[in-house]
């Protein structure tokens, strides 16, 4: 992705997630992470850092799941990050894109998460080094999004109404979990990965953005869509280094 496409996606993640609190209403996915989490019996206190944390939605509700934990975050957002130490002021937040190969953090975390951050990109390899690069050994990366089942990887660009030619919007790339295991074994050939499927539990309404996902029920299941005519299989990368 270039210095334009990473401009184009800061300010369409800052039209939707400045407009809206979405704090005291957790997203369905965040519960689902916390619960793998839970699984591994994390009793002590350890230190926790969410890439792409935006506002800090996930990293305030796993604060209520976990409150002994130490938390922070990274975001390329200057202004995400701003409300997100303003929302959880005991965290640590640094402003920093995870797709830039000058990546780097003083500080490794027992937990490490990234969720929604890797359609964003259209090579997602960079973040994802830098994403592993931040967890300690023996610790925990939960990586979710959409990701194809199939080996197939589509890069997307979509047009809305109010586009012209030359400003197609990015966010909704979908990479096969084929390549995404390729990129972790060239990167932590040891590494245990385990998938976990993602269902919405209850129907999600349509609203006026056509590229807000929505469900429709395929098979009896809730399955997510959006306005670029794809279904969102939903996954969640449970690793282990």
């Amino acid at each position: 992705m270039n210095t334009a496409d990473e401009k184009n996606r800061i300010s369409v993640d800052d039209e939707i997630y400045l407009l809206e609190n979405r704090f005291e209403n957790p997203k369905e996915i965040f519960k689902k992470i916390c619960s793998i989490i839970k699984t591994h019996n994390h009793s002590e206190k350890l230190n926790v850092c969410d890439v792409g944390c935006a506002t800090g939605e996930f990293l305030y509700y796993f604060k209520n799941i976990f409150p002994n934990h130490d938390v922070f975050g990274y975001d390329i957002s200057d202004s995400m990050i701003q409300i997100a130490k303003k929302m959880i002021p005991e965290g640590t937040f640094f402003v920093g894109n995870v797709n830039s190969k000058q990546f780097s953090s003083k500080t490794s975390f027992d937990i490490v998460t990234m969720t929604g951050v890797l359609s964003i990109f259209d090579d997602p390899q960079t973040s994802i080094i830098n994403c592993l690069s931040l967890v300690k050994k023996n610790g925990l990366v939960i990586i979710s999004g959409i990701f194809n089942p199939n080996p197939i990887d589509v890069i997307l660009r979509y047009r809305s109404p109010e586009s012209t030619d030359l400003d197609l919007k990015t966010g909704w790339n979908v990479h096969s979990c084929h390549t995404i295991e390729k990129i972790i074994k060239q990167i932590a050939p040891k590494a245990k990965l385990s998938w976990h499927n993602f269902e919405m539990p209850f129907e999600i309404k349509q609203t006026s953005d056509p590229m807000r996902t929505w469900t429709v029920k395929i098979d009896n299941k809730f399955s997510l869509v959006n306005g670029a005519s794809q279904i969102c299989h939903m996954k969640i990368l449970e690793l282990r280094l």
